[in-house]
């Protein structure tokens, strides 16, 4: 029997409250997850069909984590329940639906970095140069464009945008055409293609409808447009939808999502109850009042007041010091000083606006030997040995990949160079032909550098051979050997100066190919393009700081979904947080007190706020100017600090190395 006695009683509402529209407003530390668990095991033991409930999230981590709290709930019956992500939702339907689509029954999925190779590629089409045009900003354009349901881009009225509307205007039906050309899809296509379809389709629409009769949201506030409109596909009439999130919390304006979409959710789903989550489980009472003062001042906003049961806790401490070297030690010196009461460092996060911000802190740490990891730098699937790899891959799959293509064919170096590959590309393009069939038939193509025919065509068998060896399998086994005869190992190590790095990127290699063994295992019929498929997918993922067992360092955005018991949150200054415009954007205050409003309820336990009067910028100390938010706190709930204050006496810190040196060598010698 499902017991709901643990939970308070909005909770309870908000589990038993099953038909009809819902609205979960749950503040920061509220319990939400729990809620959404305990609402869909409470729909099973009321009789509803597992496969009748679709509740879906925003990263495969937090749908993971919810399928198992569910079949840990509801039992046997719960692991029938479906559990995605918004985008594995739309790539399981394009993929039932895949006719009805206009795709292939094998399609490929183009990731990040293909996107931006391709966005590229069609801006040297219309003669724009991607030194002058940011080609991040370019993609922006088309993914907003794409998410609108819109399938041109409208250049605004002279005077009323700038020079990118018109790029993306010409680059957009350009990309889509590549798209199609390669068989593929792009990550808003999961969604886009859907809702197109449903759309479209009444026959479509009432089986999936007939199928999905509860639907239940996290993190609503995080939908865009694009999302919005299946859910309310997939609702229809009997709208049985339950949206959870917490507009308080809407952080990511800057990538589509509409913070609108909770403030008039009855407006889409009309008669919508509300249920509001305020009791928090996280953070002390201080921290909860310094919270709930920063983002009051947001008025389009569900008012709500955080509370908690426990205790008020020390106060927020806010500190100044004169530059960004003097911040960095301070942090330093109170974790070493925090750590001599007994805190591991894994309880002690960093966090700040932008990145830039992070350096003299690492080097503070490093100085202190302190361990740290920088979380939101350089994500594995960005290395360019891993995309590299990854791009064969898909060529083996997918031969009308021209991105993959001209990644890879000449790496490592067969003297491809791009003087043949832009002959070949002007060639094949009144023809219509792919790049690799046009490689073909190199033979035919006039004007190629001397011998280069030759080695275009050992490049177009290698590709064939590697194709037929993975349709005949074990793909596992098929991967490793094209590393082995394309050289990627010595090609890597090539690249680099160091033996350090270089093991480092043989070491990345080596992890993709691991992960490929690890799915051949787990799987009854793998397949290469599903795996890719999936990667793309996981490849989206932030990586999990939680398990570290250093300090963390992050930005507001990476640090959303996670608690520390003691927050650092630095550069608390004008231009900083809130930020200024970035890329000559206005910036959204009230998105920034949001950011804000995150980074003060990660505490736990303690928070400190920190800001310098002068900061070094392109080589110029720059003076700095306190955080309108700073004025926001309650006086009750903050205090004012000087630094000296804090540090620990020279002998406590002393006799702590002594005790941790002593703890080091009686383990040691009991080996």
């Amino acid at each position: 029997m499902l017991d709901l006695s643990t939970l308070n009683p909005p909770q309870r509402e908000a589990v038993m409250t099953t038909e009809g529209p819902l609205l979960v407003l749950a503040g920061a530390g509220s319990g939400k997850t729990r809620v959404i668990a305990h609402r869909v095991a409470y729909l099973l033991v009321q009789g509803v069909d597992p496969e009748q409930v679709l509740a879906v999230t925003f990263t495969n981590k937090a749908a993971g984590e919810m399928r198992e709290r569910v079949a840990a709930l509801a039992g046997p019956p719960g692991v029938d329940v479906f559990v995605s992500t918004f985008h594995s939702f739309g790539l399981w339907l394009l993929q039932q639906e895949h006719e009805a689509a206009g795709l292939p029954r094998r399609f490929a999925i183009c990731d990040a970095g293909d996107q931006l190779a391709l966005v590229k590629r069609c801006m040297r089409e219309v003669s724009v140069d991607d030194r002058k045009f940011d080609a991040h900003r370019v993609l922006s354009l088309l993914s907003r464009a794409k998410n609108a349901g819109k399938k041109r881009i409208v250049p605004r009225e002279a005077g009323q945008g700038d020079d990118y509307d018109l790029v993306a205007a010409e680059v957009y039906p350009r990309y889509e055409k590549a798209l199609r050309a390669m068989r593929s899809v792009d990550f808003d296509d999961l969604i886009a293609r859907p809702v197109a379809m449903l759309a479209h389709d009444p026959a479509l629409r009432a089986r999936c409808q007939e199928r999905f009769r509860y639907l239940l949201v996290d993190e609503y506030q995080d939908t865009n447009a694009a999302q919005l409109e299946l859910l309310k596909l997939l609702a229809g009439e009997r709208r049985n939808v339950c949206a959870v999130g917490d507009d308080d919390q809407a952080i990511y304006g800057w990538r589509g999502a509409e913070v609108k979409n909770i403030l008039r959710f009855e407006r889409h789903f009309p008669g919508a109850k509300e249920v509001r989550l305020e009791q928090n489980y996280r953070s002390t009472g201080h921290i909860l009042a310094c919270a709930n003062a920063v983002i009051a001042k947001n008025a389009a906003r569900k008012a709500k007041a955080l509370f908690t049961a426990g205790e008020a806790g020390e106060p927020v401490r806010v500190v100044a010091m004169s530059e960004e070297e003097d911040e960095a030690r301070f942090v330093a010196e109170e974790i070493a000083r925090q750590r001599g009461e007994g805190r591991p460092w894994s309880h002690f996060a960093v966090l700040f606006r932008l990145n830039a911000l992070s350096r003299p802190f690492e080097e503070a740490f490093r100085e202190g030997s302190m361990p740290y990891k920088v979380h939101g730098g350089p994500a594995f699937f960005d290395r360019s040995e891993v995309r590299d790899l990854l791009a064969y891959l898909k060529l083996c799959v997918q031969p009308e990949d021209d991105v993959s293509l001209s990644r890879v064919v000449n790496v490592p170096p067969r003297g491809i160079g791009d003087t043949s590959m832009e002959r070949v590309h002007d060639w094949a393009i009144p023809r219509k032909l792919h790049l690799l069939e046009a490689m073909r038939r190199a033979a035919e193509i006039p004007d190629l550098p001397r011998g280069a025919a030759e080695k275009i065509g050992a490049f177009v068998a290698l590709v064939d051979r590697f194709q037929a060896r993975f349709r005949e399998g074990p793909v596992s086994e098929a991967a490793r050997a094209l590393v082995a005869e394309v050289d990627l190992f010595s090609h890597v190590r090539a690249g680099v100066q160091s033996l350090e790095a270089g093991s480092r990127r043989v070491d990345a290699l080596e992890g993709l190919l691991r992960s490929l063994d690890g799915y051949v295992q787990r799987t009854a019929r793998p397949s290469l393009a599903t795996w890719l498929q999936r990667l793309a997918l996981d490849s989206r993922e932030e990586e999990d700081p939680s398990g570290e067992g250093g300090i963390t360092l992050m930005t507001l955005h990476a640090a959303k979904g996670l608690e520390f018991p003691v927050v650092f949150l630095v550069g608390v200054e004008e231009d900083y947080l809130p930020c200024a415009g970035i890329q000559g954007e206005a910036r959204d205050l009230d998105e920034e007190r949001r950011l804000a409003y995150v980074g003060i309820t990660r505490a736990r336990e303690r928070l400190y706020l920190t800001r310098v009067a002068a900061r070094s910028k392109r080589g110029k100390l720059l003076p700095r100017t306190p955080s309108r938010f700073l004025d926001d706190l309650p006086p009750a709930a903050h205090e004012k600090v000087d630094p000296a204050a804090l540090a620990a006496p020279p002998q406590d810190v002393a006799a702590h190395t002594e005790s941790v040196m002593a703890a080091l060598r009686a383990r040691l010698g009991g080996r």
